[in-house]
């Protein structure tokens, strides 16, 4: 019972800081569209195609290591934030020093200023990862929430204000500075954990058996996810990449905003009871669910009305992201509950096996990004779309078999609700071909109407398909109630033995 208030307490916390997030996130986004170009947008994710990559090895894995080890002392933690700022400071050092190669490979001048000021993020960020690390490992997610929100309330309204400004480009640059620095500020702030001059290279080893692995995927998985970036910015250029990369920010929206949001407080979790597959497997599931029940009707329903989404929210200019848009909704769909293997891999120390399925997996995405360049943008998404569709099979089957979890059972925790989420998605297109074309009512509109309707059709869906679900939310929400106030981190550490007492 304890364990369960503990997760429900910290999705609470972690689903207020996403949503919020989220929402303000959407309406900084839609106000920056509206203030600058596809370009501009263009050429921060020419130069995100570089920063993705080093921040691979921006702490060797050492911050999700720290979180999943069962001991840990202090002499970790001491170690462990030093390497992190040497990692740090290097990284930018690389990366600024890079910054004319960058300009020169895409052929834009611009990029080289703008490079250099964002590689002071890497040296920035180090400075919090082990107390992000801490209060993930102690699900204390409260305060997570609190400095993430403030740091994207403070850095998304200077960036507007620059934007209004007449700064362009410059805008999305400071505004990613301004969030790793108030984020790192506000997490000093909040924690009682404060680092000493040590440093012992063996701690750091026996963090890094777990972490060299994830770092490995990682390095992987980079390709997957940034060399359609870097194709279409080389080949179709900054307009074209501008265009994608408002689609494929929407894709991630239920990775980064619902999947996140468990995932962050189940890996914790799953690594305390990673010995016991029984329950492994029923909150793995249990969870699922809950993603599957807030991203399938949401990627569905932005499906349907991606063209009037993308007209109200974004404007006309960017109409050619609407097709982007549709394709990758669907997979993001997929891609919000295959995504979530990673808490598995984690939790069960198997890194290993994911670094392996990482590099086959990305071999074939690569191939996919390739062919479907010769079709310009529309290829590179149907291709990756395709792609991701065949892989689903293995990606889920071989981490299962670490809990004993068959797939066809998976995907039976699921039919109901993808019924009532494709129930509520032929409602909506149907009403908007009849508020379109009958009544030739506007955009915004059929949006908005839209929107509502698919909210009350899904709702009431549900209710009918399976109402255990609601009871089962109800229950849980009457376990979100204040917790006993939480003793400081320095008192639960035990100086004679140099371990962390959770």
């Amino acid at each position: 019972m304890i364990l369960t208030t503990k997760i429900v307490q910290g999705l609470g916390w972690a689903a207020l800081s996403q949503v919020a997030r989220l929402l303000f996130q959407v309406a900084i986004i839609a106000l920056l569209a509206r203030l600058l170009t596809p370009q501009d947008f263009g050429l921060i994710v020419m130069v995100t195609v570089f920063t993705n990559f080093v921040t691979i090895f921006r702490d060797f894995g050492l911050t999700t290591a720290l979180v999943q080890r069962k001991e840990l002392t202090q002499q970790h933690l001491f170690s462990s934030f030093w390497i992190s700022i040497a990692a740090g400071l290097l990284l930018s050092t690389i990366l600024f020093g890079v910054a004319p190669q960058i300009a020169s490979f895409y052929k834009e001048s611009r990029l080289t200023s703008i490079t250099r000021v964002l590689s002071s993020v890497f040296f920035i960020s180090s400075f919090g990862i082990v107390q992000t690390a801490l209060f993930t490992r102690e699900l204390r997610f409260k305060v997570l929430a609190v400095v993430e929100i403030l740091a994207v309330v403070i850095s998304g309204t200077i960036a507007v204000g620059l934007a209004f400004a007449g700064f362009g480009v410059w805008s999305l640059v400071w505004r990613q500075v301004i969030s790793s620095f108030a984020i790192v500020t506000f997490l000093w702030a909040f924690s009682r954990w404060r680092v000493r001059l040590f440093f012992q290279w063996q701690r750091v080893k026996e963090l890094l058996s777990f972490g060299l692995n994830l770092t490995g995927f990682n390095f992987v998985n980079y390709f997957n996810r940034n060399l359609d970036n870097l194709l279409i910015g080389k080949f179709l250029g900054s307009a074209l990449l501008g265009f994608y990369s408002l689609a494929y920010q929407l894709l991630l929206f239920p990775l980064g905003n619902i999947s996140q949001v468990l995932g962050r407080v189940m890996f914790p979790v799953l690594s305390t009871i990673q010995e016991n597959k029984r329950e492994v497997r029923y909150v793995y599931l249990r969870a699922i669910q809950y993603i599957a029940t807030i991203s399938f009707p949401m990627m569905l329903g932005l499906f349907v009305l991606a063209p009037q989404f993308v007209r109200v929210i974004f404007g006309f200019q960017w109409e050619r992201s609407i097709f982007l848009i549709q394709i990758l909704a669907l997979v993001g769909l997929i891609q919000s509950i295959s995504h979530t293997v990673g808490w598995i891999y984690h939790s069960q120390g198997r890194t290993d096996i994911q670094l392996r399925w990482g590099l086959f997996f990305t071999i074939i995405i690569v191939l996919s990004f390739i062919i479907g360049l010769r079709w310009d943008v529309e290829g590179v998404t149907i291709a990756y779309a395709i792609a991701t569709l065949l892989l689903t099979y293995p990606a889920l089957a071989i981490p299962f078999r670490l809990i004993k979890l068959r797939v066809g059972h998976f995907f039976k925790q699921l039919i109901l609700t993808l019924l009532a989420a494709l129930g509520m998605a032929g409602t909506i297109f149907g009403l908007s071909l009849f508020l379109g074309n009958t009544l030739m009512a506007s955009d915004l509109t059929t949006l908005v109407t839209g929107m509502t309707v698919g909210v009350l059709s899904y709702a009431g869906l549900l209710w009918v398909l399976d109402r255990d679900l609601y009871r089962e939310v109800f229950r849980l929400l009457n376990q979100l109630k204040p917790s006993p106030p939480e003793i400081a981190w320095q008192e639960d550490y035990d100086s004679r033995s140099g371990k962390v007492k959770l």
